[in-house]
C-alpha cells in the first residue's frame, strides 16, 4: 500500500478578514502565543512522520521563507549573549524539510494544489489548510495520523469531518454518508456551504485531507466556475466512484482564520503553556469577577 510522505500547505490567501495586519504579514504568520500558525502545522506533520513539506505562497511572501530559513546574525548574537534556550527555540524553525511554490493567480485552493503538481509527482499527499489548528492531548490520536492510517490501510482518499449544527452548517462544505464503521464514513456526495434545508448531514469538511496523487489530474479536467476550479468538484467525483472516505478525529479544532476563533486559540494555548499557563488562569479568574 502507498505511504504518505509528502504534505502541501496552501498559504497564498489574502487574509482579508484580518486586515490591516495582513496587508504586510501573511495570515499563516499570525502568531498563536509565541509561534506562527504555519509552524504549528509543520510540527503536526513532523509528529506523524511526514517530513517533505511544500508551502504554496503568494508572490513576495518572503516572510514565510525567512521564518523557516537560517538567521545567522540572530543566532550569533544569541550565542554571544549566552541565551542558549532562545537559540535552540530559533533553531527549531529550521528543522523542517520545506520547499516553496508561488501561486501567481489567486484562484483558490485547487489552484494552490495545481501549483504543487511537480512536488506531488503522482504520489499520495496530505493537505492542511493554514487557518486551522488541531490540538491533540498526549492520550489522543492526532487528526493527521488518523487520516494517514486510514489512507494507508484502504488506499482511498480521506478527509476530516466534524459535526456542526444550526447556522454553522452553512459555513462549511457538507457531506452525505453511505455508511459508517468505527468513525470512518464512506462519502456519497458533497455540497458546498448549504442552507439548513439543503444539508446532506451534520458532517462538515474541515481543513485536513489525505489524497491519492491522481486528484491533481482530476483537477485539470474540471470546468472552472466563476474563474475558479473547485476542489469539492473533484471530491464529488471521488465520492461518486466510492473512493472518498471521511473520519472524525480526537482533539480540539481552532479556526484561526476567524477573529473569535483566533482569540480562543490564543487563550487556550496560553492556558496550556508551562511558562504562563498559571498566570493566565489567574488573570482570567480575576477578569471574570470584573465583567
Amino acid at each position: 500500500m502507498k505511504k504518505v510522505k509528502k504534505a502541501v500547505i496552501p498559504a497564498a490567501g489574502l487574509g482579508t478578514r484580518f486586515l490591516p495586519i495582513t496587508k504586510a504579514i501573511p495570515k499563516p504568520m499570525l502568531s498563536v502565543l509565541d509561534k506562527p500558525t504555519i509552524q504549528y502545522i509543520a510540527e503536526e506533520l513532523i509528529s506523524v512522520g511526514i517530513e517533505d513539506i511544500l508551502i504554496v505562497v503568494s508572490p513576495g511572501s518572503d516572510v514565510i521563507k525567512n521564518h523557516f530559513g537560517p538567521a545567522e546574525d540572530l543566532e550569533k548574537r544569541l550565542l554571544e549573549d549566552g541565551k542558549q534556550k532562545l537559540y535552540e527555540i530559533e533553531r527549531q524553525t529550521q528543522r523542517f524539510n520545506v520547499s516553496f511554490a508561488v501561486q501567481q493567480t489567486a484562484n483558490g485552493l485547487a489552484g494552490a494544489m495545481l501549483c504543487a503538481e511537480e512536488f506531488i509527482d503522482g504520489e499520495p499527499f496530505a493537505l492542511l489548510l493554514g487557518d486551522e489548528l488541531i490540538f491533540a492531548d498526549k492520550d489522543q490520536t492526532p487528526c493527521m495520523k488518523r487520516l494517514v492510517d486510514i489512507f494507508e490501510s484502504t488506499g482511498k482518499s480521506v478527509i476530516a469531518t466534524m459535526e456542526v449544527f444550526g447556522d454553522d452548517v452553512s459555513k462549511y462544505g457538507n457531506i452525505g454518508i453511505r455508511e459508517e464503521v468505527d468513525g470512518v464514513m464512506e462519502v456519497s456526495s458533497i455540497i458546498e456551504k448549504p442552507s439548513l434545508a439543503e444539508a446532506l448531514s451534520n458532517n462538515a469538511i474541515i481543513g485536513r485531507y489525505v489524497f491519492d496523487g491522481k486528484i491533481i489530474d482530476m483537477l485539470k479536467t474540471l470546468t472552472p466556475r466563476n474563474n475558479e476550479i473547485y476542489l469539492t468538484d473533484a471530491m464529488e467525483v471521488l465520492a461518486n466512484n466510492k473512493e472518498l472516505l471521511a473520519s472524525t478525529f480526537e482533539g480540539t479544532r481552532y479556526d484561526v482564520g476567524d477573529k473569535f476563533g483566533y482569540i480562543k486559540a490564543n487563550v487556550e494555548y496560553a492556558l496550556r503553556s508551562e511558562e504562563i499557563g498559571a498566570d493566565t488562569l489567574e488573570y482570567i479568574k480575576e477578569l471574570a469577577k470584573r465583567i
